[in-house]
């Protein structure tokens, strides 16, 4: 599956479009609901501090309702990642054919979904961490 060229609100503002530009990257699709999802967040963000300076887009995608929640969510926690917003999973469903939480999209540098990981995921593993340095091409 090719990469979905969508435009998604930031939650702090401004728009987010996903483009071939955009890969390689990790898409995670996450809600403040979830407990799956809210327990590999830190890790998340630890992946998006190692890998930001590599060329690897770390992008969390929040399907709430309420940004506020979000929003106090990611204060709270300490989180630098991006994080886009998809109120009622809209695109989440439609572009990218999730439909269960968390779901996370490895993106090649084709903008090619390379690989996609259901639940939740320890971002820290060395197997997973793996998948990752190959979808970067080394």
């Amino acid at each position: 599956m090719a990469l979905p060229a969508v435009e998604l609100p930031l939650l702090n503002g401004g728009n987010y479009l996903f483009t071939e530009k955009s890969a390689p990257c990790l898409i995670n699709f996450w809600a403040t609901w979830c407990p799956p999802c809210r327990a590999e967040m830190a890790a998340l963000n630890r992946l998006y501090a190692d890998y930001a300076g590599r060329g690897l887009g770390v992008i969390a995608v929040s399907v709430d309702e309420d940004a506020h929640l979000v929003r106090e969510f990611v204060r709270t926690e300490g989180l630098a990642l991006p994080i886009l917003l998809d109120r009622g999973s809209r695109l989440a469903s439609s572009a990218f054919g999730v439909s269960a939480y968390p779901t996370s999209l490895l993106v090649n540098g084709q903008a090619r979904v390379s690989a996609v990981w259901l639940g939740e995921r320890d971002w820290d593993a060395a197997g997973v961490r793996t998948a990752i340095v190959q979808s970067l091409g080394g």
